[in-house]
């Protein structure tokens, strides 16, 4: 594939130029030029549509059920409506603290499997207790520090956009006021040569009727030389 891109600086005056409304037959033109620089400036591809997103890595494909056989189980449950069995959901035996069955009421191991999970239990509640009370008691302030600490990151990104806005309107005054400079000095050279082409045509006009004249001119002036040499005769 060829490369398309443009070695040599635009000559384009969007300030100063009009040409586009006056002749809107080169709009085409113009589209075509913008697009081979935006192509110049977009990530090489081999698409005939390239984007800013070219160059990046295709994204990650989404599982499917032919190649998860969980995801296809509960594909097929969902489909047919059946409810979740009880040892497929969450299980909710080491939330509560559950007496050994009837059966395992002499069972030394089932109390002590019963007194281990109070004992989990306990300890979740302490923990929620203790994060309950830390967060009375440091909640508060940590809120407000990370408040003033996003206050001051919004300040900052807010101050760097508008010094970034700023510059962006400091190009575009200086574009303009280079541009508008540039027009007037091409109005100025326009308006010269057109003053120089026209000088040149009547000119040239000028020129033409003299050579008629020196024409009409030759042709008397022989004329009167074949009259003197009839009167010498």
């Amino acid at each position: 594939m060829a490369d398309t891109r443009i070695d040599q600086p635009l000559d384009s005056l969007p300030y100063y130029d009009r040409d586009a409304d006056l002749h809107p037959e080169l709009r085409p033109a113009i589209n075509s030029q913008i697009a081979v620089e935006l192509r110049s400036l977009l990530p090489k591809s081999s698409s005939a549509n390239p984007s800013n997103l070219s160059h990046l890595p295709p994204p990650r494909p989404l599982p499917s059920a032919s190649t998860h056989p969980l995801l296809a189980s509960e594909l097929a449950r969902v489909e047919s409506k059946r409810p979740l069995r009880p040892d497929e959901g969450l299980d909710t035996t080491r939330y509560a603290m559950p007496f050994p069955p009837e059966q395992d009421q002499d069972s030394v191991a089932a109390w002590e499997a019963a007194h281990r999970s109070s004992l989990a239990q306990l300890e979740h509640q302490r923990l929620r207790s203790l994060n309950g009370t830390l967060l009375q008691q440091l909640g508060g302030n940590k809120w407000r520090v990370d408040n003033f600490a996003l206050e001051n990151a919004i300040q900052r990104v807010e101050k760097e956009g508008e010094g970034v806005k700023e510059e962006v309107d400091e190009v575009n005054r200086r574009r303009k006021a280079d541009q508008e400079k540039a027009g007037e000095t091409l109005s100025r050279l326009e308006k010269r040569w057109t003053e120089l082409v026209s000088s040149g045509v009547q000119l040239e006009i000028g020129s033409v009727a003299l050579e008629e004249q020196l024409v009409e001119l030759r042709a008397r002036h022989a004329d009167l030389q074949r009259r003197v040499a009839a009167v010498s005769q």
